[in-house]
């Protein structure tokens, strides 16, 4: 598959904003005034014992990319904070950096990595960047207690990213304080055989928290990156019935457009 990023970063968007999902954690948010990239990852493998192996091929490239405003860590796991990555990203742009704390002092042991440019951000930690509010919110990761979540607000639109947080009450909370246009959650096959632990939502999980956070959409990612841990992004479709949220399919490296309200 061919990169994506000079699309990407040609593609104008006037009104409202525009999500490209790179396959795995990853993907671009553009409005008219910033671009966006959430847990920007290109690696073939994690670095996980044993290490996770990638079941797709890469469409983003990122040492090709010219130009990003804010990009963002939700929490330190290698397919979320990545020096190979995220360092040419750096290198390219004047991007600043929203980091969780986890993520922070994880780059802070990268040599020569410009942590100058990281912006902390704890739960409740607000961020503005061009015509982006990023505002850091709680998280259930299943090893990083300083895991964020993050809700993004542009154009009058909301949209909550997930991070890999699995189902907690917390979440309701934010459904209480946002009007959630689109929400992102990682979804995956728990593999207790390889980890004894609940890494990601499966899908009644999964819809569960997209109605705790009240959200119109619920995109699924993360659910295709892993070869022993990939889900079938079908299997949302019985437990959203009867919901009224809309569930967004993408194929790795497609986009979706969302209207601001009128």
């Amino acid at each position: 598959m061919s990169n994506i990023v000079p699309d990407l970063e040609a593609t104008p968007v006037p009104e409202g904003l525009r999500l490209w999902w790179f396959g795995g954690p990853s993907l671009a948010i553009k409005t008219p005034r910033a671009t966006v990239y959430l847990d920007p990852y290109y690696r073939q493998r994690s670095d996980n014992s044993p290490p996770f192996l990638r079941a797709i091929p890469n469409v983003f490239y990122p040492d090709t990319v010219s130009h990003a405003d804010l990009i963002i860590s939700t929490h330190d796991h290698g397919d979320h904070c990545d020096q190979p990555t995220l360092a040419p990203m750096v290198a390219h742009t004047a991007a600043r950096l929203a980091f969780a704390e986890s993520s922070l002092a994880k780059a802070a042991t990268w040599p020569g990595f410009p942590t100058d440019r990281i912006t902390a951000m704890p739960p409740g930690a607000t961020l503005t960047v061009g015509d982006v509010t990023l505002t850091a919110e709680p998280c259930r990761d299943w090893s990083d207690t300083q895991a964020v979540t993050y809700v993004l607000q542009s154009q009058g639109l909301t949209v909550f990213l997930g991070a890999d947080t699995l189902y907690f009450a917390g979440l309701e909370g934010i459904g209480r304080r946002y009007s959630v246009d689109l929400a992102v959650f990682a979804l995956a096959r728990n593999r207790r055989d390889i980890i004894d632990a609940e890494l990601y939502l499966d899908p009644p999980a999964l819809v569960r928290a997209a109605q705790a956070v009240g959200a119109r959409r619920v995109l699924p990612i993360h659910w295709d990156i892993w070869e022993a841990w990939v889900e079938d992004p079908q299997a949302l479709r019985a437990p959203l019935e009867g919901t009224g949220i809309e569930l967004l399919l993408l194929g790795q490296g497609q986009s979706y457009a969302l209207a601001p309200p009128r």
